[in-house]
């Protein structure tokens, strides 16, 4: 009998926790269609619910998924509200802050999760950490004509990196760059948010602090709220 691979294991997990956020879509609503390998698993599940809804994605990769598996889309400033956002995270700590943007989709993804009436968060197990910033590092946006002055500041706090893909300068669907950064410690999640945007030249951080309506962790059978 073929022994269930790691990677198997997590794809299992992932699909999980996108099945149970499906149990809160209904038809009528207006839902927010987040990004990253869990988020694309709930588009592509949600799809073949066939319900009436309008799905507002957070990254044109998310609308590419949206729209093969036949959901219709609407952009932000064309609908008057979001009544539930799905979307994934690279970090959630105990108190159910997130770090996310390990995609690039980190600004779209804060502005239709922090409008959206009720936010589910979506991940497996891996994803749970003690403190942010264990695993991964902040991702900021920042608008080309600043990132060098940017990075300069937030060399005070930690290790920071211009993101590259494929030996070129990663750039977002806003056309934006983004600065890895490996702070020291996170103390204060809600602080370094808000400091993080005062930045001159920053356009938005990876740090998550609007409490989600629920987390869903998946399992390799089965998937948990927390």
């Amino acid at each position: 009998m073929r022994q269930i691979s790691k990677e198997d294991t997590q794809t299992l997990s992932k699909i999980n926790a996108a099945k149970k956020a499906l149990e809160f879509v209904k038809d009528g609503m207006i839902v927010g269609l987040g990004s990253g390998s869990t988020a694309a698993k709930f588009i592509e599940l949600l799809g073949g619910k066939k319900l009436d809804i309008i799905g507002v994605t957070t990254s044109v990769e998310s609308e590419n998924i949206a729209k093969r598996v036949e959901i219709r889309t609407a952009e932000p400033n064309d609908v008057d509200r979001i009544d539930l956002a799905v979307d994934g995270a690279d970090e959630i700590d105990k108190n159910k802050f997130l770090i996310k943007g390990g995609g690039g989709y980190l600004t779209r993804e804060k502005i239709i999760d922090y409008a959206a009436e009720k936010f589910i968060v979506i991940a497996d197990e891996s994803k749970l950490v003690k403190h942010l910033g264990e695993k991964f590092p902040v991702p900021v946006e920042v608008i080309p004509f600043a990132w060098k002055f940017v990075k300069k500041k937030l060399e005070k706090s930690g290790d920071v990196s211009l993101r590259s893909k494929d030996n070129k300068t990663y750039v977002t669907d806003n056309g934006n760059y983004i600065l890895d950064v490996h702070f020291k410690k996170i103390r204060d999640p809600v602080k370094l948010e808000i400091q993080l945007n005062f930045i001159p030249g920053v356009v938005e951080n990876g740090i998550f602090t609007k409490k989600p309506y629920r987390v869903i962790i998946g399992k390799s059978d089965s998937a948990t709220m927390i």
